[in-house]
């Protein structure tokens, strides 16, 4: 069994000596500022996991689309575009429009005073169970992105460095999670927020010189690039056309409006961006950040759409489509076909940063809703002092780094790409609709909560193991299995509905409500510095 960035390794010949110095000098540099950091900062909480709320606004606005850019979004944004041409950009066009979601929630989210999901729903709900159901929730989808992560850039060390050997990638996933681990549990917070503005600032930097070049390769005409992706992609009628991701019959047009609704609303409440959120000095500033988040993550999903559209034309689908059929690796083969080393450097080192800015992000995350919210406040009931959680937090980023780059490594070869979709599926269908009750409706009750999170956890369970993503074609994860009866490949368009029905049936099933009334007496009588 193969994943979809196989094609990364078929190419590794073509690397050099240059862009291995370059991409080692970005790791140094990286672990030289995490070094830094980690020694500039004290260890309260509110330092450690939200950098005392006293980053620079502009700083945090980059931060936080730096949040949302990670090595899938890249690759799977390119290729979606590559391979479907109309329904590719439409697939991206929909990841944009979920930031207006974004909007209305930050305020309210940041004024919690909360910086996890478990603390962000017990102020709202109350009881030590919503701690523990919103640490689960944030275990369930953590770790599935963060081996996705490692997955995908330990392939791309692999290529720059040349090594076509049977456990080359392997290797680079275990360097890069070592560093990762080392990144996060010194960092902390600000740590983590340097490192996603220069994810952000690079990726525009990859995006500009990739489009510039493409240009000049086509004369400067537009006009070009987008004739020749259509005849590329089997003609400009078909490839300018609804079908051509999933096809165009009714279980095709429903993959890709189930796709389109996940990625929209999944991604804007994934844990890190619920921490981000709470580092910002007051409620108002989060809404301003959020607002101008969504221009600039326009612009980078219109750079992902140029460059899908370029790969389509120099590379051509069909070519994408044998080496890769899921396009993940359409960025890696468009730049190969221009036969530019600085170009193999530039995008080595931007894969390299968007994965070390979004697996930093989730170590955190999860670590912290281990060591905060489950031991902290579940066990110790806030009974323990700031300096011996903090350190507590950075032995479970430790933990949680070995496991997850032991996963990696156990699962390399294997289609584990669908591990995304249903991330991105489970935190949409069950921490959008906690905090859009959890935040906007009085009515919402503890049981309703539970019934969110713990019925809409195991209804995605239950659904993606019986999809297609996991068994009955070639693409699955278990390509040699077919135990499937569900007919979608992406879950989000049931499962999201399900999460909201849920919550709302649980409200009104009765009990709870003396939990809600409790954390509106708390609420009241104000914030007590055991809160976080």
């Amino acid at each position: 069994m193969t994943h979809s960035p196989s094609y990364l390794l078929t190419v590794a010949d073509n690397a050099s000596i240059t862009p291995f110095i370059s991409l080692m000098l970005a790791m140094m540099i990286s672990f030289l500022l995490c070094l830094i950091v980690g020694i500039s900062s004290d260890d309260r909480v509110v330092e450690f996991f939200s950098a005392n709320r006293s980053l620079p606004a502009a700083w945090n606005t980059l931060a936080l689309c730096g949040d949302h850019i990670s090595t899938t979004v890249l690759l799977s944004g390119v290729g979606a575009v590559s391979l479907g041409g109309y329904d590719g950009m439409v697939v991206a066009l929909s990841a944009v429009a979920g930031f207006v979601i974004m909007v209305p929630l930050a305020e309210p989210l940041r004024n919690t005073e909360r910086f996890t999901l478990g603390g962000v729903l017990e102020s709202r709900i109350g009881g030590s169970n919503v701690r523990t159901a919103g640490a689960v929730v944030t275990i369930a989808v953590c770790v599935p992105l963060s081996v996705i992560q490692l997955v995908v850039v330990g392939d791309v060390v692999a290529y720059v460095l040349g090594l076509n050997l049977a456990w080359a990638s392997q290797i680079g996933t275990i360097l890069i999670g070592l560093l990762v681990v080392s990144y996060a549990a010194f960092g902390g917070m600000r740590g983590t927020s340097l490192v996603k503005i220069g994810n952000v600032l690079l990726t525009f930097g990859v995006f500009l010189v990739l489009i510039w070049t493409v240009l000049k390769r086509f004369d400067w005409e537009v006009g070009s690039i987008l004739e020749t992706a259509g005849r590329q992609g089997g003609g400009a009628s078909e490839f300018y056309s609804s079908g051509t991701l999933f096809g165009e019959t009714t279980v095709g047009r429903l993959n890709l409006l189930s796709l389109c609704l996940t990625l929209a609303l999944g991604p804007i409440v994934l844990p890190h961006i619920v921490m981000r959120i709470a580092s910002y000095t007051h409620g108002v500033a989060a809404r301003r950040a959020a607002t101008l988040a969504l221009p600039i993550m326009a612009l980078i999903f219109t750079g992902i759409v140029i460059v899908g559209l370029s790969a389509a034309a120099l590379v051509g689908s069909h070519s994408i489509t044998v080496s890769d059929p899921q396009g993940y690796s359409s960025m890696v083969m468009l730049v190969d076909s221009m036969n530019s080393k600085p170009l193999v450097t530039l995008i080595a080192c931007a894969v390299f940063i968007t994965a070390l800015s979004t697996l930093s992000g989730l170590l955190l995350s999860a670590a912290a809703s281990v060591a905060h919210d489950l031991y902290a406040h579940v066990v110790l009931r806030g009974r323990i002092a700031e300096n011996r959680e903090v350190a507590l937090t950075r032995w479970v980023i430790v933990i949680f780094g070995a496991i997850n780059v032991f996963l990696a490594v156990a699962f390399h070869h294997w289609n584990v790409v669908a591990l995304v979709s249903f991330a991105a599926a489970l935190t949409a269908s069950t921490v959008l609709p906690a905090l859009v009750y959890g935040l906007f409706w009085k009515g919402f009750t503890n049981r309703g909560l539970l019934w969110t999170l713990y019925g809409s956890l195991t209804s995605c369970v239950i659904l993606e193991v019986s999809s297609l993503a996991v068994s009955g074609r070639p693409q699955s994860l278990l390509p040699q299995q077919d135990f499937h009866w569900f007919p979608l490949e992406h879950i989000g368009l049931v499962t999201i509905p399900a999460g909201f029905l849920l919550g709302w049936l649980g409200s009104q099933a009765g009990g709870g409500r003396a939990s809600l009334r409790e954390s509106r007496r708390r609420r009241t009588a104000g914030p007590s510095p055991q809160a976080w």
